[in-house]
C-alpha cells in the first residue's frame, strides 16, 4: 500500500516545494536562501535546515544555486514554510499568486494543514512505520485534491497512472 502512495506523495512534495519557491523568488529574489529580510524572518530550524543543505551542496562540489538548494531541502522544511508564523510576511501577499488553484474560501491554514496530514502519511511510509489502521481511501482523497491545490495538471496525469484504488481492491 505504501509503495502505491509513492508516486502522488512525490508529486505533491515536488509541486509544494516549487510553489513555495515561486512565492520566496517573488518576495526575496532567486536566491531568498541569501536574502537577510528571509533569515531574519526563519526560525533557528529553518536556518539550520538551510545550512546542513549548503553543506552537502559545497561536499559533492556542486554550484551553490537555487535548483541545487530547493531540491537539498526536506519536505518537513516546505510544510513548516506554511506555519501562521510566516502568515504576514510572505502568504498575506503570495497565497494566490504562489496556488492561483487554490479554491476560494481555502485559506494558508487549509493549506497548511493538508501539507502536515501528507507529511504524516509520507513519514509513515518512509519509515516503514505500519499504516494498516490509516484510512486509505480518504488519505488519498485528501492527498489528490491537495495536488490539485497544487497543479491540477499533474493530478489528472497522476489519476490514471497510480496504484492506490488497484492496491485497495485487492486488500493486501
Amino acid at each position: 500500500m505504501g509503495e502505491a502512495f509513492h508516486m502522488p506523495i512525490q508529486a505533491a512534495e515536488v509541486g509544494l516545494r516549487n510553489r513555495i519557491n515561486f512565492a520566496l523568488c517573488a518576495l526575496y529574489g532567486n536566491e531568498w536562501w541569501r536574502n537577510k529580510a528571509f533569515l531574519e524572518l526563519a526560525d533557528d530550524e529553518r536556518r539550520g535546515d538551510l545550512e546542513v543543505v549548503f553543506r552537502r551542496i559545497r561536499n559533492r562540489d556542486l554550484l551553490l544555486e537555487t535548483g541545487q538548494v530547493v531540491a537539498g531541502l526536506s519536505f518537513g522544511f516546505w510544510v513548516a514554510l506554511l506555519q501562521p508564523r510566516y502568515n504576514p510576511d510572505i502568504w498575506s501577499s503570495q497565497i494566490r499568486p504562489a496556488f492561483p488553484n487554490l479554491p476560494a474560501g481555502k485559506t494558508r491554514h487549509a493549506l497548511a494543514k493538508r501539507a502536515g496530514e501528507v507529511a504524516y502519511i509520507r513519514n509513515r511510509i518512509s519509515h516503514h512505520e505500519p499504516i494498516i489502521r490509516e484510512d486509505h481511501s480518504k488519505r488519498f482523497k485528501e492527498l489528490m485534491e491537495f495536488l490539485g491545490w497544487i497543479c491540477p495538471t499533474k493530478t489528472a496525469w497522476i489519476k490514471p497512472h497510480c496504484r492506490v484504488y488497484e492496491t485497495l481492491r485487492k486488500k493486501p
